[in-house]
């Protein structure tokens, strides 16, 4: 018998049967993506009206903001000395710093732009335009601007996201490393602590702390000042935020906080018996969970708008004027955010009657 033969024949077919093996393989793969593919949801993009949004979008948000400021309510207190610049032209000075990414020396052009229109009485020397950042009273006055911007998507907008991400800054602290006995330099950064909308990425509440500060606290006070003008249906957080306090806040205000459980969480209530049902449903219904939990990916999209577009690193070294600065950062988002929204959904935007409901809710 020819051995050689026979094992030369064996080895050829199975040869054969392995690339049958693959092509099989391949092919079943390609018929799995295939329907993969077929069942992703997919967003049609309106083209023409994202468009008009992003070609007019400067010029809206700037007619946009001098609307707001004059609908504004704030107390002028008076002084001697030179007058003050007032409101509505610091907001568009410090709007065309943060909106064009420039320095304050090259901003001056577009803001002789802006005077040329009239938007401003006076262009202002660069150093001011910094200047209007540090001022302490600007704090609490972007903070509502955010909230107000905010409002006229509250009919839209039922599923809310909590979140943090940082933000640099050009100042360094120094750090002592006991093991090694050495000291080394680490930047500086703000951490920015968001609630936002998971449809139109409109920025509801914003608070910034420092970046060694945790997240799970600044949950409460963030759905604290959404819940004043949205009525919430869902909330999605990670688990940084998982704490009972947390989830019975959300459930106070009619919501259903979708919280991931940690791997070391116990379903005993201690006292929180919505802990005790999101446990058996995280645990259960883990497919379900997930599909609402998902929506939390829109607040990454939010923050990733944020810092394309107004720059992820502060400019500003006084600790005021980098808090004001992420604050204008916000404010710029919202209002680009509600001319795309203005075009695409053709929502009626009145500031005057947002800010009247505003501060008579503030009030209460």
């Amino acid at each position: 018998m020819n051995f050689e033969k026979d094992k030369k024949a064996i080895r050829m077919k199975t040869i054969d049967g392995n690339h049958g093996d693959d092509e099989f393989k391949r092919k079943n793969t390609q018929k799995v993506l295939n329907q993969v593919n077929s069942l992703r949801k997919t967003y049609a993009q309106k083209w023409s009206e994202y468009n008009q949004a992003k070609t007019s979008e400067k010029i809206v948000a700037l007619r946009l903001l001098s609307e707001l400021i004059e609908n504004f309510e704030i107390e002028k207190n008076k002084c001697n000395g030179r007058p003050l610049i007032p409101l509505k032209e610091q907001m568009i000075c410090m709007f065309l710093y943060t909106y064009s990414r420039f320095s304050s020396r090259r901003v001056i052009s577009d803001l002789e732009l802006a005077r040329q229109n009239k938007l401003i009485d006076k262009t202002p020397h660069f150093n001011t335009v910094c200047n209007f950042f540090k001022k302490d009273e600007m704090t609490s006055i972007l903070s509502q601007l955010v909230e107000i911007t905010a409002m006229p998507l509250r009919l839209v907008e039922e599923k809310i996201i909590v979140d943090s991400s940082g933000f640099s800054t050009s100042l360094y602290e120094r750090w002592f490393d006991i093991r090694t006995q050495a000291v080394s330099r680490k930047r500086k950064w703000k951490k920015v602590h968001l609630s936002c909308g998971a449809k139109t990425h409109c920025i509801t509440s914003v608070r910034i702390t420092p970046g060694n500060y945790g997240d799970s606290p600044e949950l409460v006070p963030l759905i604290k000042n959404t819940a004043k003008h949205f009525d919430m249906k869902e909330i999605s957080a990670d688990k940084a935020y998982l704490s009972r306090n947390n989830l019975n806040f959300i459930g106070e205000h009619g919501a259903i906080p979708f919280i991931p459980f940690k791997s070391n969480s116990l379903k005993n209530s201690r006292g929180s018996r919505l802990w005790k049902q999101m446990w058996l449903f995280f645990y259960n219904n883990q497919e379900e969970f997930m599909k609402h939990y998902h929506a939390r990916s829109n607040i990454e999209t939010t923050f990733s708008m944020l810092k394309r577009i107004y720059g992820n690193f502060l400019r500003l070294r006084d600790e005021t004027g980098q808090i004001n600065e992420i604050l204008m950062k916000c404010l710029c988002h919202n209002l680009a955010v509600l001319v795309q929204e203005g075009f695409e959904l053709g929502i009626e935007i009145d500031f005057k009657k947002c800010a009247e409901l505003y501060f008579a809710q503030v009030e209460d």
